[in-house]
């Protein structure tokens, strides 16, 4: 269950290309979708190596161990994106892409720490509560891609 709520993020992210364009402003923009989808590239791989070591057989400790690993491609693609600045108009939609993927990393952490116990019941409430939490995640990340596709299309 927590390999397959941890790779829903990895499929959603996807910003569609918006001409190379030969202004400064298309050009911005050009530079924004390639910096955003580099970071996606990069999120999507790692959260797809790590995926597999989540599985029916292994233990709350090695999948505590895993959402933590989780947790570091999170601040670390977190990090990339603060550090790419958005053309005119984008913005305020970046900031809130950046603050929907650190609240994903929120998640995972408090999953990770919810199932440093041996309680089978409270394991099993931390794996679905990180599942409905990276679905609603999920559900913003589409609205606000969206968004930012409106805005680089005009």
């Amino acid at each position: 269950m927590l390999a397959r709520a941890a790779a829903l993020l990895a499929v959603v992210v996807t910003l569609a290309g918006c001409g190379s364009g030969g202004d400064d402003a298309s050009g911005a923009r050009a530079a924004y979708v390639r910096a955003l989808n580099s970071a996606q590239s990069g999120l999507a791989s790692k959260f797809t190596k790590l995926g597999e070591k989540i599985t029916p057989t292994s233990s709350a400790k090695q999948d505590q161990a895993t959402l933590g690993a989780y947790e570091t491609v999170v601040d670390s693609t977190v990090r990339q994106l603060r550090a790419i600045d958005p053309p005119s108009g984008l913005a305020v939609l970046h900031r809130r892409f950046v603050a929907q993927l650190t609240d994903y990393g929120s998640a995972v952490r408090t999953a990770r720490d919810r199932i440093a116990g041996d309680d089978p019941r409270a394991i099993l409430a931390a794996q679905g509560d990180l599942q409905a939490s990276l679905q609603r995640t999920g559900r913003q990340l589409n609205a606000t891609i969206e968004a930012i596709n409106k805005t680089l299309k005009g």
